[in-house]
């Protein structure tokens, strides 16, 4: 089987440049290709298999892997040492004819990897379609072709049959101008404002928007000349590069997680297209260390990508995900098509600190990070389309932490007739520069008020129930922490990382509870609890590397009044959930 990657010692001013960046890509197309099916049109290496079945699955490997081959391929002009084009064009004569592909039809996954097909053949046009023999790209074009009669999925997946589309105009079968039509106007209906998209006809907000909503859109572009606004997609890059923090991680939060380096993929895009507001040496240094961060951490074994995180992680997965499914981590490697003359590749790396917070109205999300610590913090006030999912239904997520199953991190529960009732979905009431509200119903006739305020690496959370409530709340969890409870207290420790949960009004007990299956970032896990009967609870949750801002708690007429140990002050307003700040 294939070791680690085997990479050339980067440059002492980079985290990893574009040698890097092709020795993985290498590394991983080869390893896949070492999976193949007798005729080529199946790529399926060992592990799970999606609720598609194994024939599908066989079909992403090789759509997927094709993409990753594809940008490299055109990166580097054709130049193909390794015989990626022949071990291709095997697997399309195959699965139009011998290993029969899957047909596709309505929503069905078949569609989703023509789009990387298409993508690929286009990228790779002179050098592989242009050399099929007639009679197989007649049978491709066939098999595509029902990509653009089919019903998707209501979400992004009307930019596949958009895609496939393109592709097929000007070879010749032009019948896609409605679909283009409908597919786009359709996806339209997802803008919610300054380049934030909801995966669908809902709020779920997370990477789709930009390895999907952005992604798509702009490689028309760039690969058909088809029109395409800049705005929404600077305005995005704005918001997206406090997704990452100064190590390489990324916010562990949504769905496909697996994909993990795919999430760089709107910053090479921005690049491409000569739009993006990052500096150039900036796209490179978090690129880079994301992907650095993950091939350290095991993500890669055996040639391969595994179907999880740091490794094989069953939660991290949705029933979709199939061995293969991770290979759409190659639209992170998109940097690949660019020159290596390229400013991204040649700029010295820049990094630029986001230690205030960042609110994002659209989605409903408050980012915060603190002096001198690297850990990117999500609050969601705004993400509700997934109610129950751990990756989704969270109070806040975070670059260093992941979501535990049993018990529930950053939760807060009322008991209701013998069953702790979460946060089912919510409704989002405002923002502000340092804090987020929303109320939600726990319960039938349990309505909860919810606001967030930040400041460092703290955040203190402010919950009004109906009176008499008993609530049980939750903090973050760390993988392998060592716990300590002193009164309403309860700190975890691992290393130089910590979690404190501090209980200020309302709350009666805490404790330290046991996650044996853990987190993404390893098992077991500790996840702080707070317990308390009443109509309003407040605490202060802290995460990172640094000592957190500390805070008081008092009740008000209309709310609560926060001060910070700086002095500073937030009057929160639970009539109208609003918060306003006086400086000390």
């Amino acid at each position: 089987m294939h070791p680690a990657p085997s990479l050339p010692a980067p440059d002492p001013s980079s985290t990893w440049g574009r040698a890097q960046w092709e020795a993985v890509a290498d590394h991983l197309v080869d390893g896949i290709l070492a999976h193949r099916s007798p005729g080529g049109a199946f790529l399926r290496p060992p592990g799970r298999t999606s609720w598609s079945g194994p024939v599908s699955d066989g079909l992403e490997g090789f759509a997927r892997s094709f993409l990753l081959a594809a940008f490299r391929l055109a990166g580097a002009g054709g130049a193909d040492p390794r015989g990626w084009l022949s071990a291709y064009a095997e697997g399309f004569d195959a699965g139009t004819s011998t290993e029969p592909w899957p047909a596709i039809v309505d929503r069905g996954q078949p569609l989703v990897e023509a789009a990387s097909l298409v993508i690929g053949l286009r990228l790779t046009r002179a050098w592989l379609w242009d050399e099929l023999p007639d009679p197989v790209r007649q049978r491709v074009a066939d098999w595509l072709s029902a990509g653009v009669r089919v019903e998707p999925v209501d979400n992004n997946w009307w930019l596949f049959s958009v895609l496939v589309a393109d592709f097929l105009e000007p070879i010749g079968i032009d019948d896609g101008a409605a679909v283009r039509e409908r597919g786009l106007a359709r996806v339209e209906s997802f803008h919610v404002g300054r380049g934030w998209y909801s995966d669908g006809p809902n709020r779920s907000f997370d990477y789709y928007n930009g390895w999907a909503m952005h992604f798509y859109p702009g490689l028309r572009s760039y690969l058909f000349g088809h029109a395409f606004d800049p705005a929404r997609l600077v305005s995005f890059l704005g918001d997206h590069v406090h997704f990452f923090d100064h190590d390489g991680g990324m916010i562990h939060f949504g769905r496909s997680l697996t994909y993990r380096v795919a999430s760089v993929a709107p910053l090479w895009l921005g690049a491409l297209l000569d739009v993006s507001p990052v500096p150039a040496g900036e796209t490179r240094r978090i690129a880079s260390a994301t992907l650095k961060h993950f091939v350290a951490r095991g993500a890669i074994r055996d040639g391969v990508w595994t179907a999880g995180w740091y490794g094989p992680h069953e939660p991290s997965l949705q029933a979709y995900s199939g061995s293969a499914s991770p290979y759409w981590a190659a639209k992170g490697f998109l940097g690949l098509v660019l020159p290596p003359t390229h400013p991204v590749w040649t700029e010295p790396e820049t990094s630029t600190r986001h230690d205030d917070p960042v609110s994002l109205p659209e989605p409903g999300f408050l980012l915060h990070r603190a002096p001198g610590d690297g850990t990117a913090r999500l609050v969601n006030h705004g993400s509700t389309d997934h109610p129950g999912d751990p990756l989704y239904d969270r109070i806040a997520y975070s670059s260093r932490t992941g979501p535990t199953v049993d018990p529930a991190d950053n939760t807060f529960a009322v008991l209701v007739d013998g069953v702790w009732c979460g946060r089912p979905a919510l409704e989002p009431t405002g923002i502000g520069p340092d804090w987020a509200a929303s109320r939600h119903v726990a319960a039938p006739g349990v309505v909860v008020d919810a606001v967030s305020v930040v400041r460092g690496a703290s955040e203190v959370r402010v919950h009004r129930t109906p009176p008499g409530s008993v609530v049980r709340h939750t903090g973050w969890p760390l993988a392998g922490a060592a716990a300590t409870t002193d009164d309403l207290v309860v700190r975890t420790t691992v290393g130089a990382m910590s979690s404190e949960l501090v209980g200020l009004l309302g709350y009666e007990s805490a404790e330290a509870l046991d996650a044996p299956e853990g987190t993404a970032f390893g098992r077991p896990a500790v996840v702080p609890a707070l317990h308390g009967t009443g109509d309003l609870f407040v605490c202060r949750v802290a995460l990172g590397e640094t000592e957190s801002p500390t805070a008081t708690a008092e009740r008000t007429d209309r709310g609560v009044r926060i001060t910070w140990s700086d002095g500073t002050t937030h009057n929160v307003d639970l009539d109208d959930l609003s918060v306003v700040r006086s400086d000390a």
